[in-house]
This record gives structure tokens, sequence and C-alpha cells, in this order.
């Protein structure tokens, strides 16, 4: 088995102070892969923490907003499967590997999505209420199934966004006309899952919680949340999924739960 037609894409904005670590936990993979680093908001801080690592900055000259970067960084890749890595995130050594493994064992799949573990600053294991029901929807719904589709599929992604982008691994070969949609901001990954559903393409799960998971006042989840661009995309895609009452019922309490976790 090769990295080689594996590669990650870091989606860096402007200074955070978790880059760097990112970058190290991708450089420490047991399986060897290329790394990028892509930024629409160049700067002296994401160009010396790509430099430590090696990594090659690639700029997208236009400010099209999260769904603009997104499909910038993907398309920038020449290799056949792409990690969206995100900046302030952790990856386990074995993310790649694992990750890898399944798609050779089925390679029909249009993506693998490995598990994830919140994280606080310093990196530590940390949990929220949402968290745990993400988790718990997780464990019922899929188990430690590979192979996900149909109904199983359906109702992991029925109940909010369990899905986070950053542990998502692509084959651009079974999706190569894939975009993300610029009419999200926030759910733009939830909207993509339910999409890809849709038309079919197989789903592969490692259960492993391979990906560690900030959320804190620094992250854009965070700034959206705030300006209550969260709550009406999550009630827009509730609606897509559940008739009106219980698609009302499940966005006041995904409301609520972002509220408990300021």
């Amino acid at each position: 088995m090769s990295g080689a037609d594996h590669s990650f894409v870091v989606l860096a904005y402007e200074d955070s102070p978790f880059l760097a670590g990112c970058l190290r936990s991708l450089r420490d993979q047991t399986l060897a892969s290329p790394v990028l680093v892509s930024t629409s908001t160049p700067c002296a801080h994401i160009r010396a923490a790509a430099a430590d690592a090696e990594a090659p900055v690639i700029v997208n000259p236009r400010r099209e907003g999260i769904a603009g970067d997104w499909n910038f960084a993907l398309e920038a890749a020449s290799s056949r499967f792409v990690t969206l890595a995100h900046q302030d995130d952790l990856y386990a050594a074995a993310f790649t590997e694992s990750t890898m493994r399944l798609f050779a064992r089925h390679p029909d799949a249009g993506l693998c999505f490995t598990g994830y573990q919140e994280i606080d600053d310093a990196g530590a294991p940390t949990r929220s209420r949402i968290s745990r029901v993400k988790h718990l929807i997780e464990a019922v719904t899929l188990g430690r199934r590979e192979a996900v589709s149909g109904l199983r599929l359906r109702l992991f992604l029925s109940f909010g966004n369990p899905l986070p982008c950053s542990s998502v691994t692509f084959d651009r070969q079974h999706l190569d006309n894939f975009r993300f949609s610029s009419d999200y901001a926030s759910n733009l990954d939830w909207e993509a899952w339910w999409r890809l559903r849709r038309e079919g393409h197989p789903f592969l799960h490692a259960a492993e919680r391979l990906v560690g998971r900030r959320h804190n006042a620094l992250t854009e989840t965070s700034r959206l949340i705030r300006d209550g661009r969260r709550a009406t995309e999550d009630a827009r895609m509730f609606g897509q999924i559940w008739p009106r009452p219980v698609a009302g019922l499940l966005s006041t309490l995904y409301a609520s739960s972002y509220t408990a976790a300021r």
C-alpha cells in the first residue's frame, strides 16, 4: 500500500495558532503523502508554518467564501485521493494508512471518513453535549461497519451533521464533477454528504477516532453560530430531510446545544 496517490491540502486562513501543529501531524503519518497549504489570505504566518513543514503554498486569487476556498483546494491537488485538512485540527498518525486501506478493500466508494475526537486548545481530549450526541448517533446507526449506504447512511446524516469535512478523504476518480455548494457557509459539508448519498455514492467508515477537532471562539464555525447563520442553515437542512414539525423540533434542539456549548 502506498500514499503516493493521496495528498493532504490544508485549508489555511489568516494566522491560526494551530496551523503548525496540524502540519506536524500530517508529516508524522505512518503512510507518507504530499502536503499542500491552500489559502485565500496569504500572509507571513502561513508561509512560515508551511516552510517549516516543507509544504508548498497555493494561493486562491479569489475571495469567494468557504465553498470557493474548499473547491479551489480540492481541484488544486493532482492526486486521486484528497483530504481537505483543517488548520485547527490534528491527525492521528494512522489516519492515511487506515483510510487508504479501506479504499483498497472497497474500490467503488466515493469517499472515506474516520471518527473524530473533540480536543481543547492544548490538544487534550474533551467532550461537549453535542459531540456526545453525534458519537451516539454514529455508534447506533453505523457501529463499526466499513461500507455504509442505504437506510443506515440516511439515518446517520438525518439528525444533524455528524461528519466533519476534515475527516473525509475524497476519491476524485469517482467524484469527478463534485463541488461544494456556495449556497451554504456553515453546512456546506452536510449538504454535500446528503447530495452524494442521494446520488448513490457509497461511503466508507473507519470507526477509530483519528482526527482531533477543535471548537473554540477562533474557529469559523463559532463565528457562524454567533451571527445566526448556523441556525438558519440547520433549519434549511432539516427541512430537506424531515416533515416540517419534526424539522422544526430538531432545529430547536440543535440550536440549544450550540448555546450550551458556548
